[in-house]
């Protein structure tokens, strides 16, 4: 994205919040499920998790609430007993009860602090198993679909990356268990009081109640807009993320050093960060702080009027001290449901981004298809007809009305122009998506009368973007048939027939290393090594049952010789293989039985390389030209000195 862009989309940002202060942003959070429903949604999440141990949260939250009502009381009724105690001494019956109630005060005091250490702990512990059951669900919902369009729009993508937003350890949805207690626990002691309270006047008990309960719904009011903050529920939170992202990650760093761009991004991400926060904090800031200065207000109207009637002798000594502590108490519990507040909304803005992210994936997709074994196919041929298809949100066809046969056992070549619809038709015949008409025939059988499970087990694929797993290196190339993993003779020929077998071999532990740095005995390979694994978990696969491979450039970033020779080889190792390469190097592709050009997603021209060439058509056109590019290329280097 060049300059004028960057400042572009930020102006609009800051003209966004500049206006749109008159104008109600309405976030996701505040269109979701309500608070209490929420907080009724993860209990029952939490009772699945874990029964038990959600039952042990709730009875240590009894006690935590319970024992510091019990234990004011007693210690006011403790001090009621002085003046029998300075009058009779320790013998009296007024010593004897202020001493039961001192030991009660003191084994009250044991057990609430006890039973506080063991709320964090059960709370952390429940926590823990509900993210561990949302995060094995989410990973079901994600990977189960048949297809892969719920992972590729990018309406989608933003909530599909929940595992790495919702279940940061400090937003995740399972701090619920613990801040979800703790604010039941506050709550409970500051209605405990006010009941404690109402003995010595009713109406201060309900003003200090009603000031309490508005004072914590300021705090969770500006707890919920902190957390559209953190959660990107606004336009100049996203914003500031993506500044933050850009100067951070990989992708850009090249052309920020190259052009100086990291001066220019500090200063908008500081600048956009100041708006977000302002946006996210001014809003019912005022009516935060009053609230809070009515219940100080409040708890000083009541204390003082206590003092004034116990002054007067209208309220005992005991009694004073009940009360005075129900104050004191009282005004705890708001403090510290204020300070779990933020806590719990943005765990509960995680589990509505969670429950928005399962349904994503639930959407409707690529259906499962049939329950027909698809071993020994294809035996015939794969045969594309009129195959069209469009990808969501796009404006024009990837596929249209495209008709192709592919025999069985023979190599294809596919080229075409960037966006011609080269790897949509690896796709389709991979069932990732849909044909939106059509049909896709193995040997005579549609492509969606499969199982999809046996036919991806008869696909052996490598493409462009493969992925590199952070595991041993026998069960990188073993993920090429995951059943199969226990064969390592089987896994080392592969990776000999891949060319990788020697750069295994200087690794820590061979094939037991694991492909990361970061890892104790682990190693790392190059780019080329890395392409080698992928093309020997292919191989692997094809030994143990494959019969398609599919070949999409994955060693683009390869010399044309180089990318030429490993293509031999590969193909005279995969003979009699129904072979689909797609590339860009017309040394390689003339290597294939047939080459197909594709052309606004249909077949232009299709036949062996001898045969196009005699056409004179497209492609014999792009292949004289990247054949005078390299042959220049070549003579400048036989010049250089």
């Amino acid at each position: 994205m060049n300059i004028a862009a960057f400042h572009a989309l930020n102006d609009k940002s800051a003209g966004f919040y500049a206006a749109g202060m008159s104008r109600s942003l309405v976030p996701r959070l505040t269109r979701g499920l309500p608070v209490l429903r929420g907080y009724g949604r993860f209990a029952a999440i939490a009772f699945r998790a874990r029964p038990r141990l959600c039952v042990s949260v709730i009875v240590v939250t009894v006690v935590v609430t319970v024992a510091p009502l019990v234990s004011m009381t007693a210690v006011g009724l403790a001090i009621g007993q002085i003046p029998g105690v300075i009058k009779n001494g320790l013998g009296s019956p007024a010593g004897t009860t202020a001493l039961v109630l001192i030991v009660l005060v003191a084994g009250l005091f044991a057990v609430q602090s006890a039973a506080s250490g063991l709320q964090a702990a059960l709370g952390t512990a429940l926590g823990d198993r509900v993210d561990f059951m949302l995060q094995s669900r989410l990973m079901a919902a994600v990977m189960t679909p048949v297809g892969m369009a719920h992972l590729e729009d990018p309406r989608n993508q933003d909530l599909i990356t929940v595992g790495q937003e919702t279940f940061r350890a400090w937003m995740r949805p399972g701090r619920l268990a613990v801040s979800l207690s703790t604010l039941a626990s506050s709550r409970g002691v500051l209605v405990g009081a006010c009941l404690i309270l109402a003995r010595y006047r009713w109406p201060l008990a309900v003003l200090l109640l009603a000031a309490a309960l508005w004072a914590e719904d300021e705090a969770r009011r500006a707890s919920r807009r902190a957390t559209e903050h953190h959660h990107g529920g606004s336009p100049l939170a996203r914003r500031t993320e993506y500044y933050y992202q850009t100067g951070v990650t990989p992708a850009a760093a090249k052309e920020i050093r190259v052009f100086g761009l990291s001066g220019f991004l500090l200063d908008r991400f500081s600048g956009t960060w100041h708006l977000a926060m302002g946006e996210a904090l001014a809003k019912g800031s005022r009516r935060a702080l009053v609230s809070t200065i009515v219940l100080g207000a409040v708890a000083l109207l009541t204390f003082s009027w206590l003092c004034a009637d116990a002054a007067a002798g209208h309220v005992g000594l005991g009694a004073t001290m009940v009360y005075a502590q129900a104050i004191l108490t009282g005004l705890s519990g708001v403090s510290t449901a204020a300070g779990n507040r933020l806590e719990s909304e943005m765990a509960l803005g995680a589990l509505e981004r969670y429950d928005e992210a399962v349904q994503v994936t639930g959407a409707p997709g690529v259906p499962p298809g049939g329950r027909r074994p698809a071993d020994g196919m294809p035996a015939a041929q794969i045969r594309f007809g009129g195959v069209s298809f469009r990808y969501p949100g796009a404006a024009r066809d990837a596929l249209h009305a495209l008709d192709l046969v592919i025999p069985a056992g023979e190599s294809l070549a596919i080229v075409g122009a960037n966006g011609a619809g080269k790897t949509t038709l690896v796709k389709l015949l991979c069932r990732m998506y849909e044909p939106a008409a059509g049909h896709i025939l193995i040997d005579d059988t549609d492509l969606t009368d499969l199982d999809v499970t046996s036919w991806r087990g008869q696909v052996a694929a490598v493409f462009q973007d493969y992925a590199r797993y952070e595991l041993p290196v026998r069960t990188n190339i073993g993920f090429g048939r995951v059943d199969a993993q226990e064969d390592l003779p089987g896994i080392q020929a592969a990776g000999a027939d891949a060319g990788v077998a020697d750069a295994i071999g200087r690794l820590a532990r061979g094939w037991d290393t694991v492909l990361a740095a970061s890892f104790e005995d682990g190693g790392d390979l190059s780019g080329g090594e890395w392409q080698k694994v992928a093309l020997a978990r292919a191989l692997f696969a094809l030994r143990h049952g494959a019969r398609v491979l599919i070949l999409d450039e994955p060693v683009a970033n390869l010399d044309a010789r180089a990318e030429a020779q490993l293509y031999e080889k590969f193909l005279a190792l995969t003979a009699g293989v129904t072979t689909i390469v797609i590339s860009h190097r017309f040394s390689t592709v003339r290597q294939a039985s047939s080459i197909a050009v594709i052309g606004e997603g249909r077949v232009t021209e299709q036949g062996s390389h001898n045969e196009l060439m005699a056409l004179g058509g497209h492609y014999a056109e792009m292949f004289r030209l990247q054949a005078a590019r390299f042959n220049e290329e070549l003579a400048d280097q036989r010049s250089e000195p």
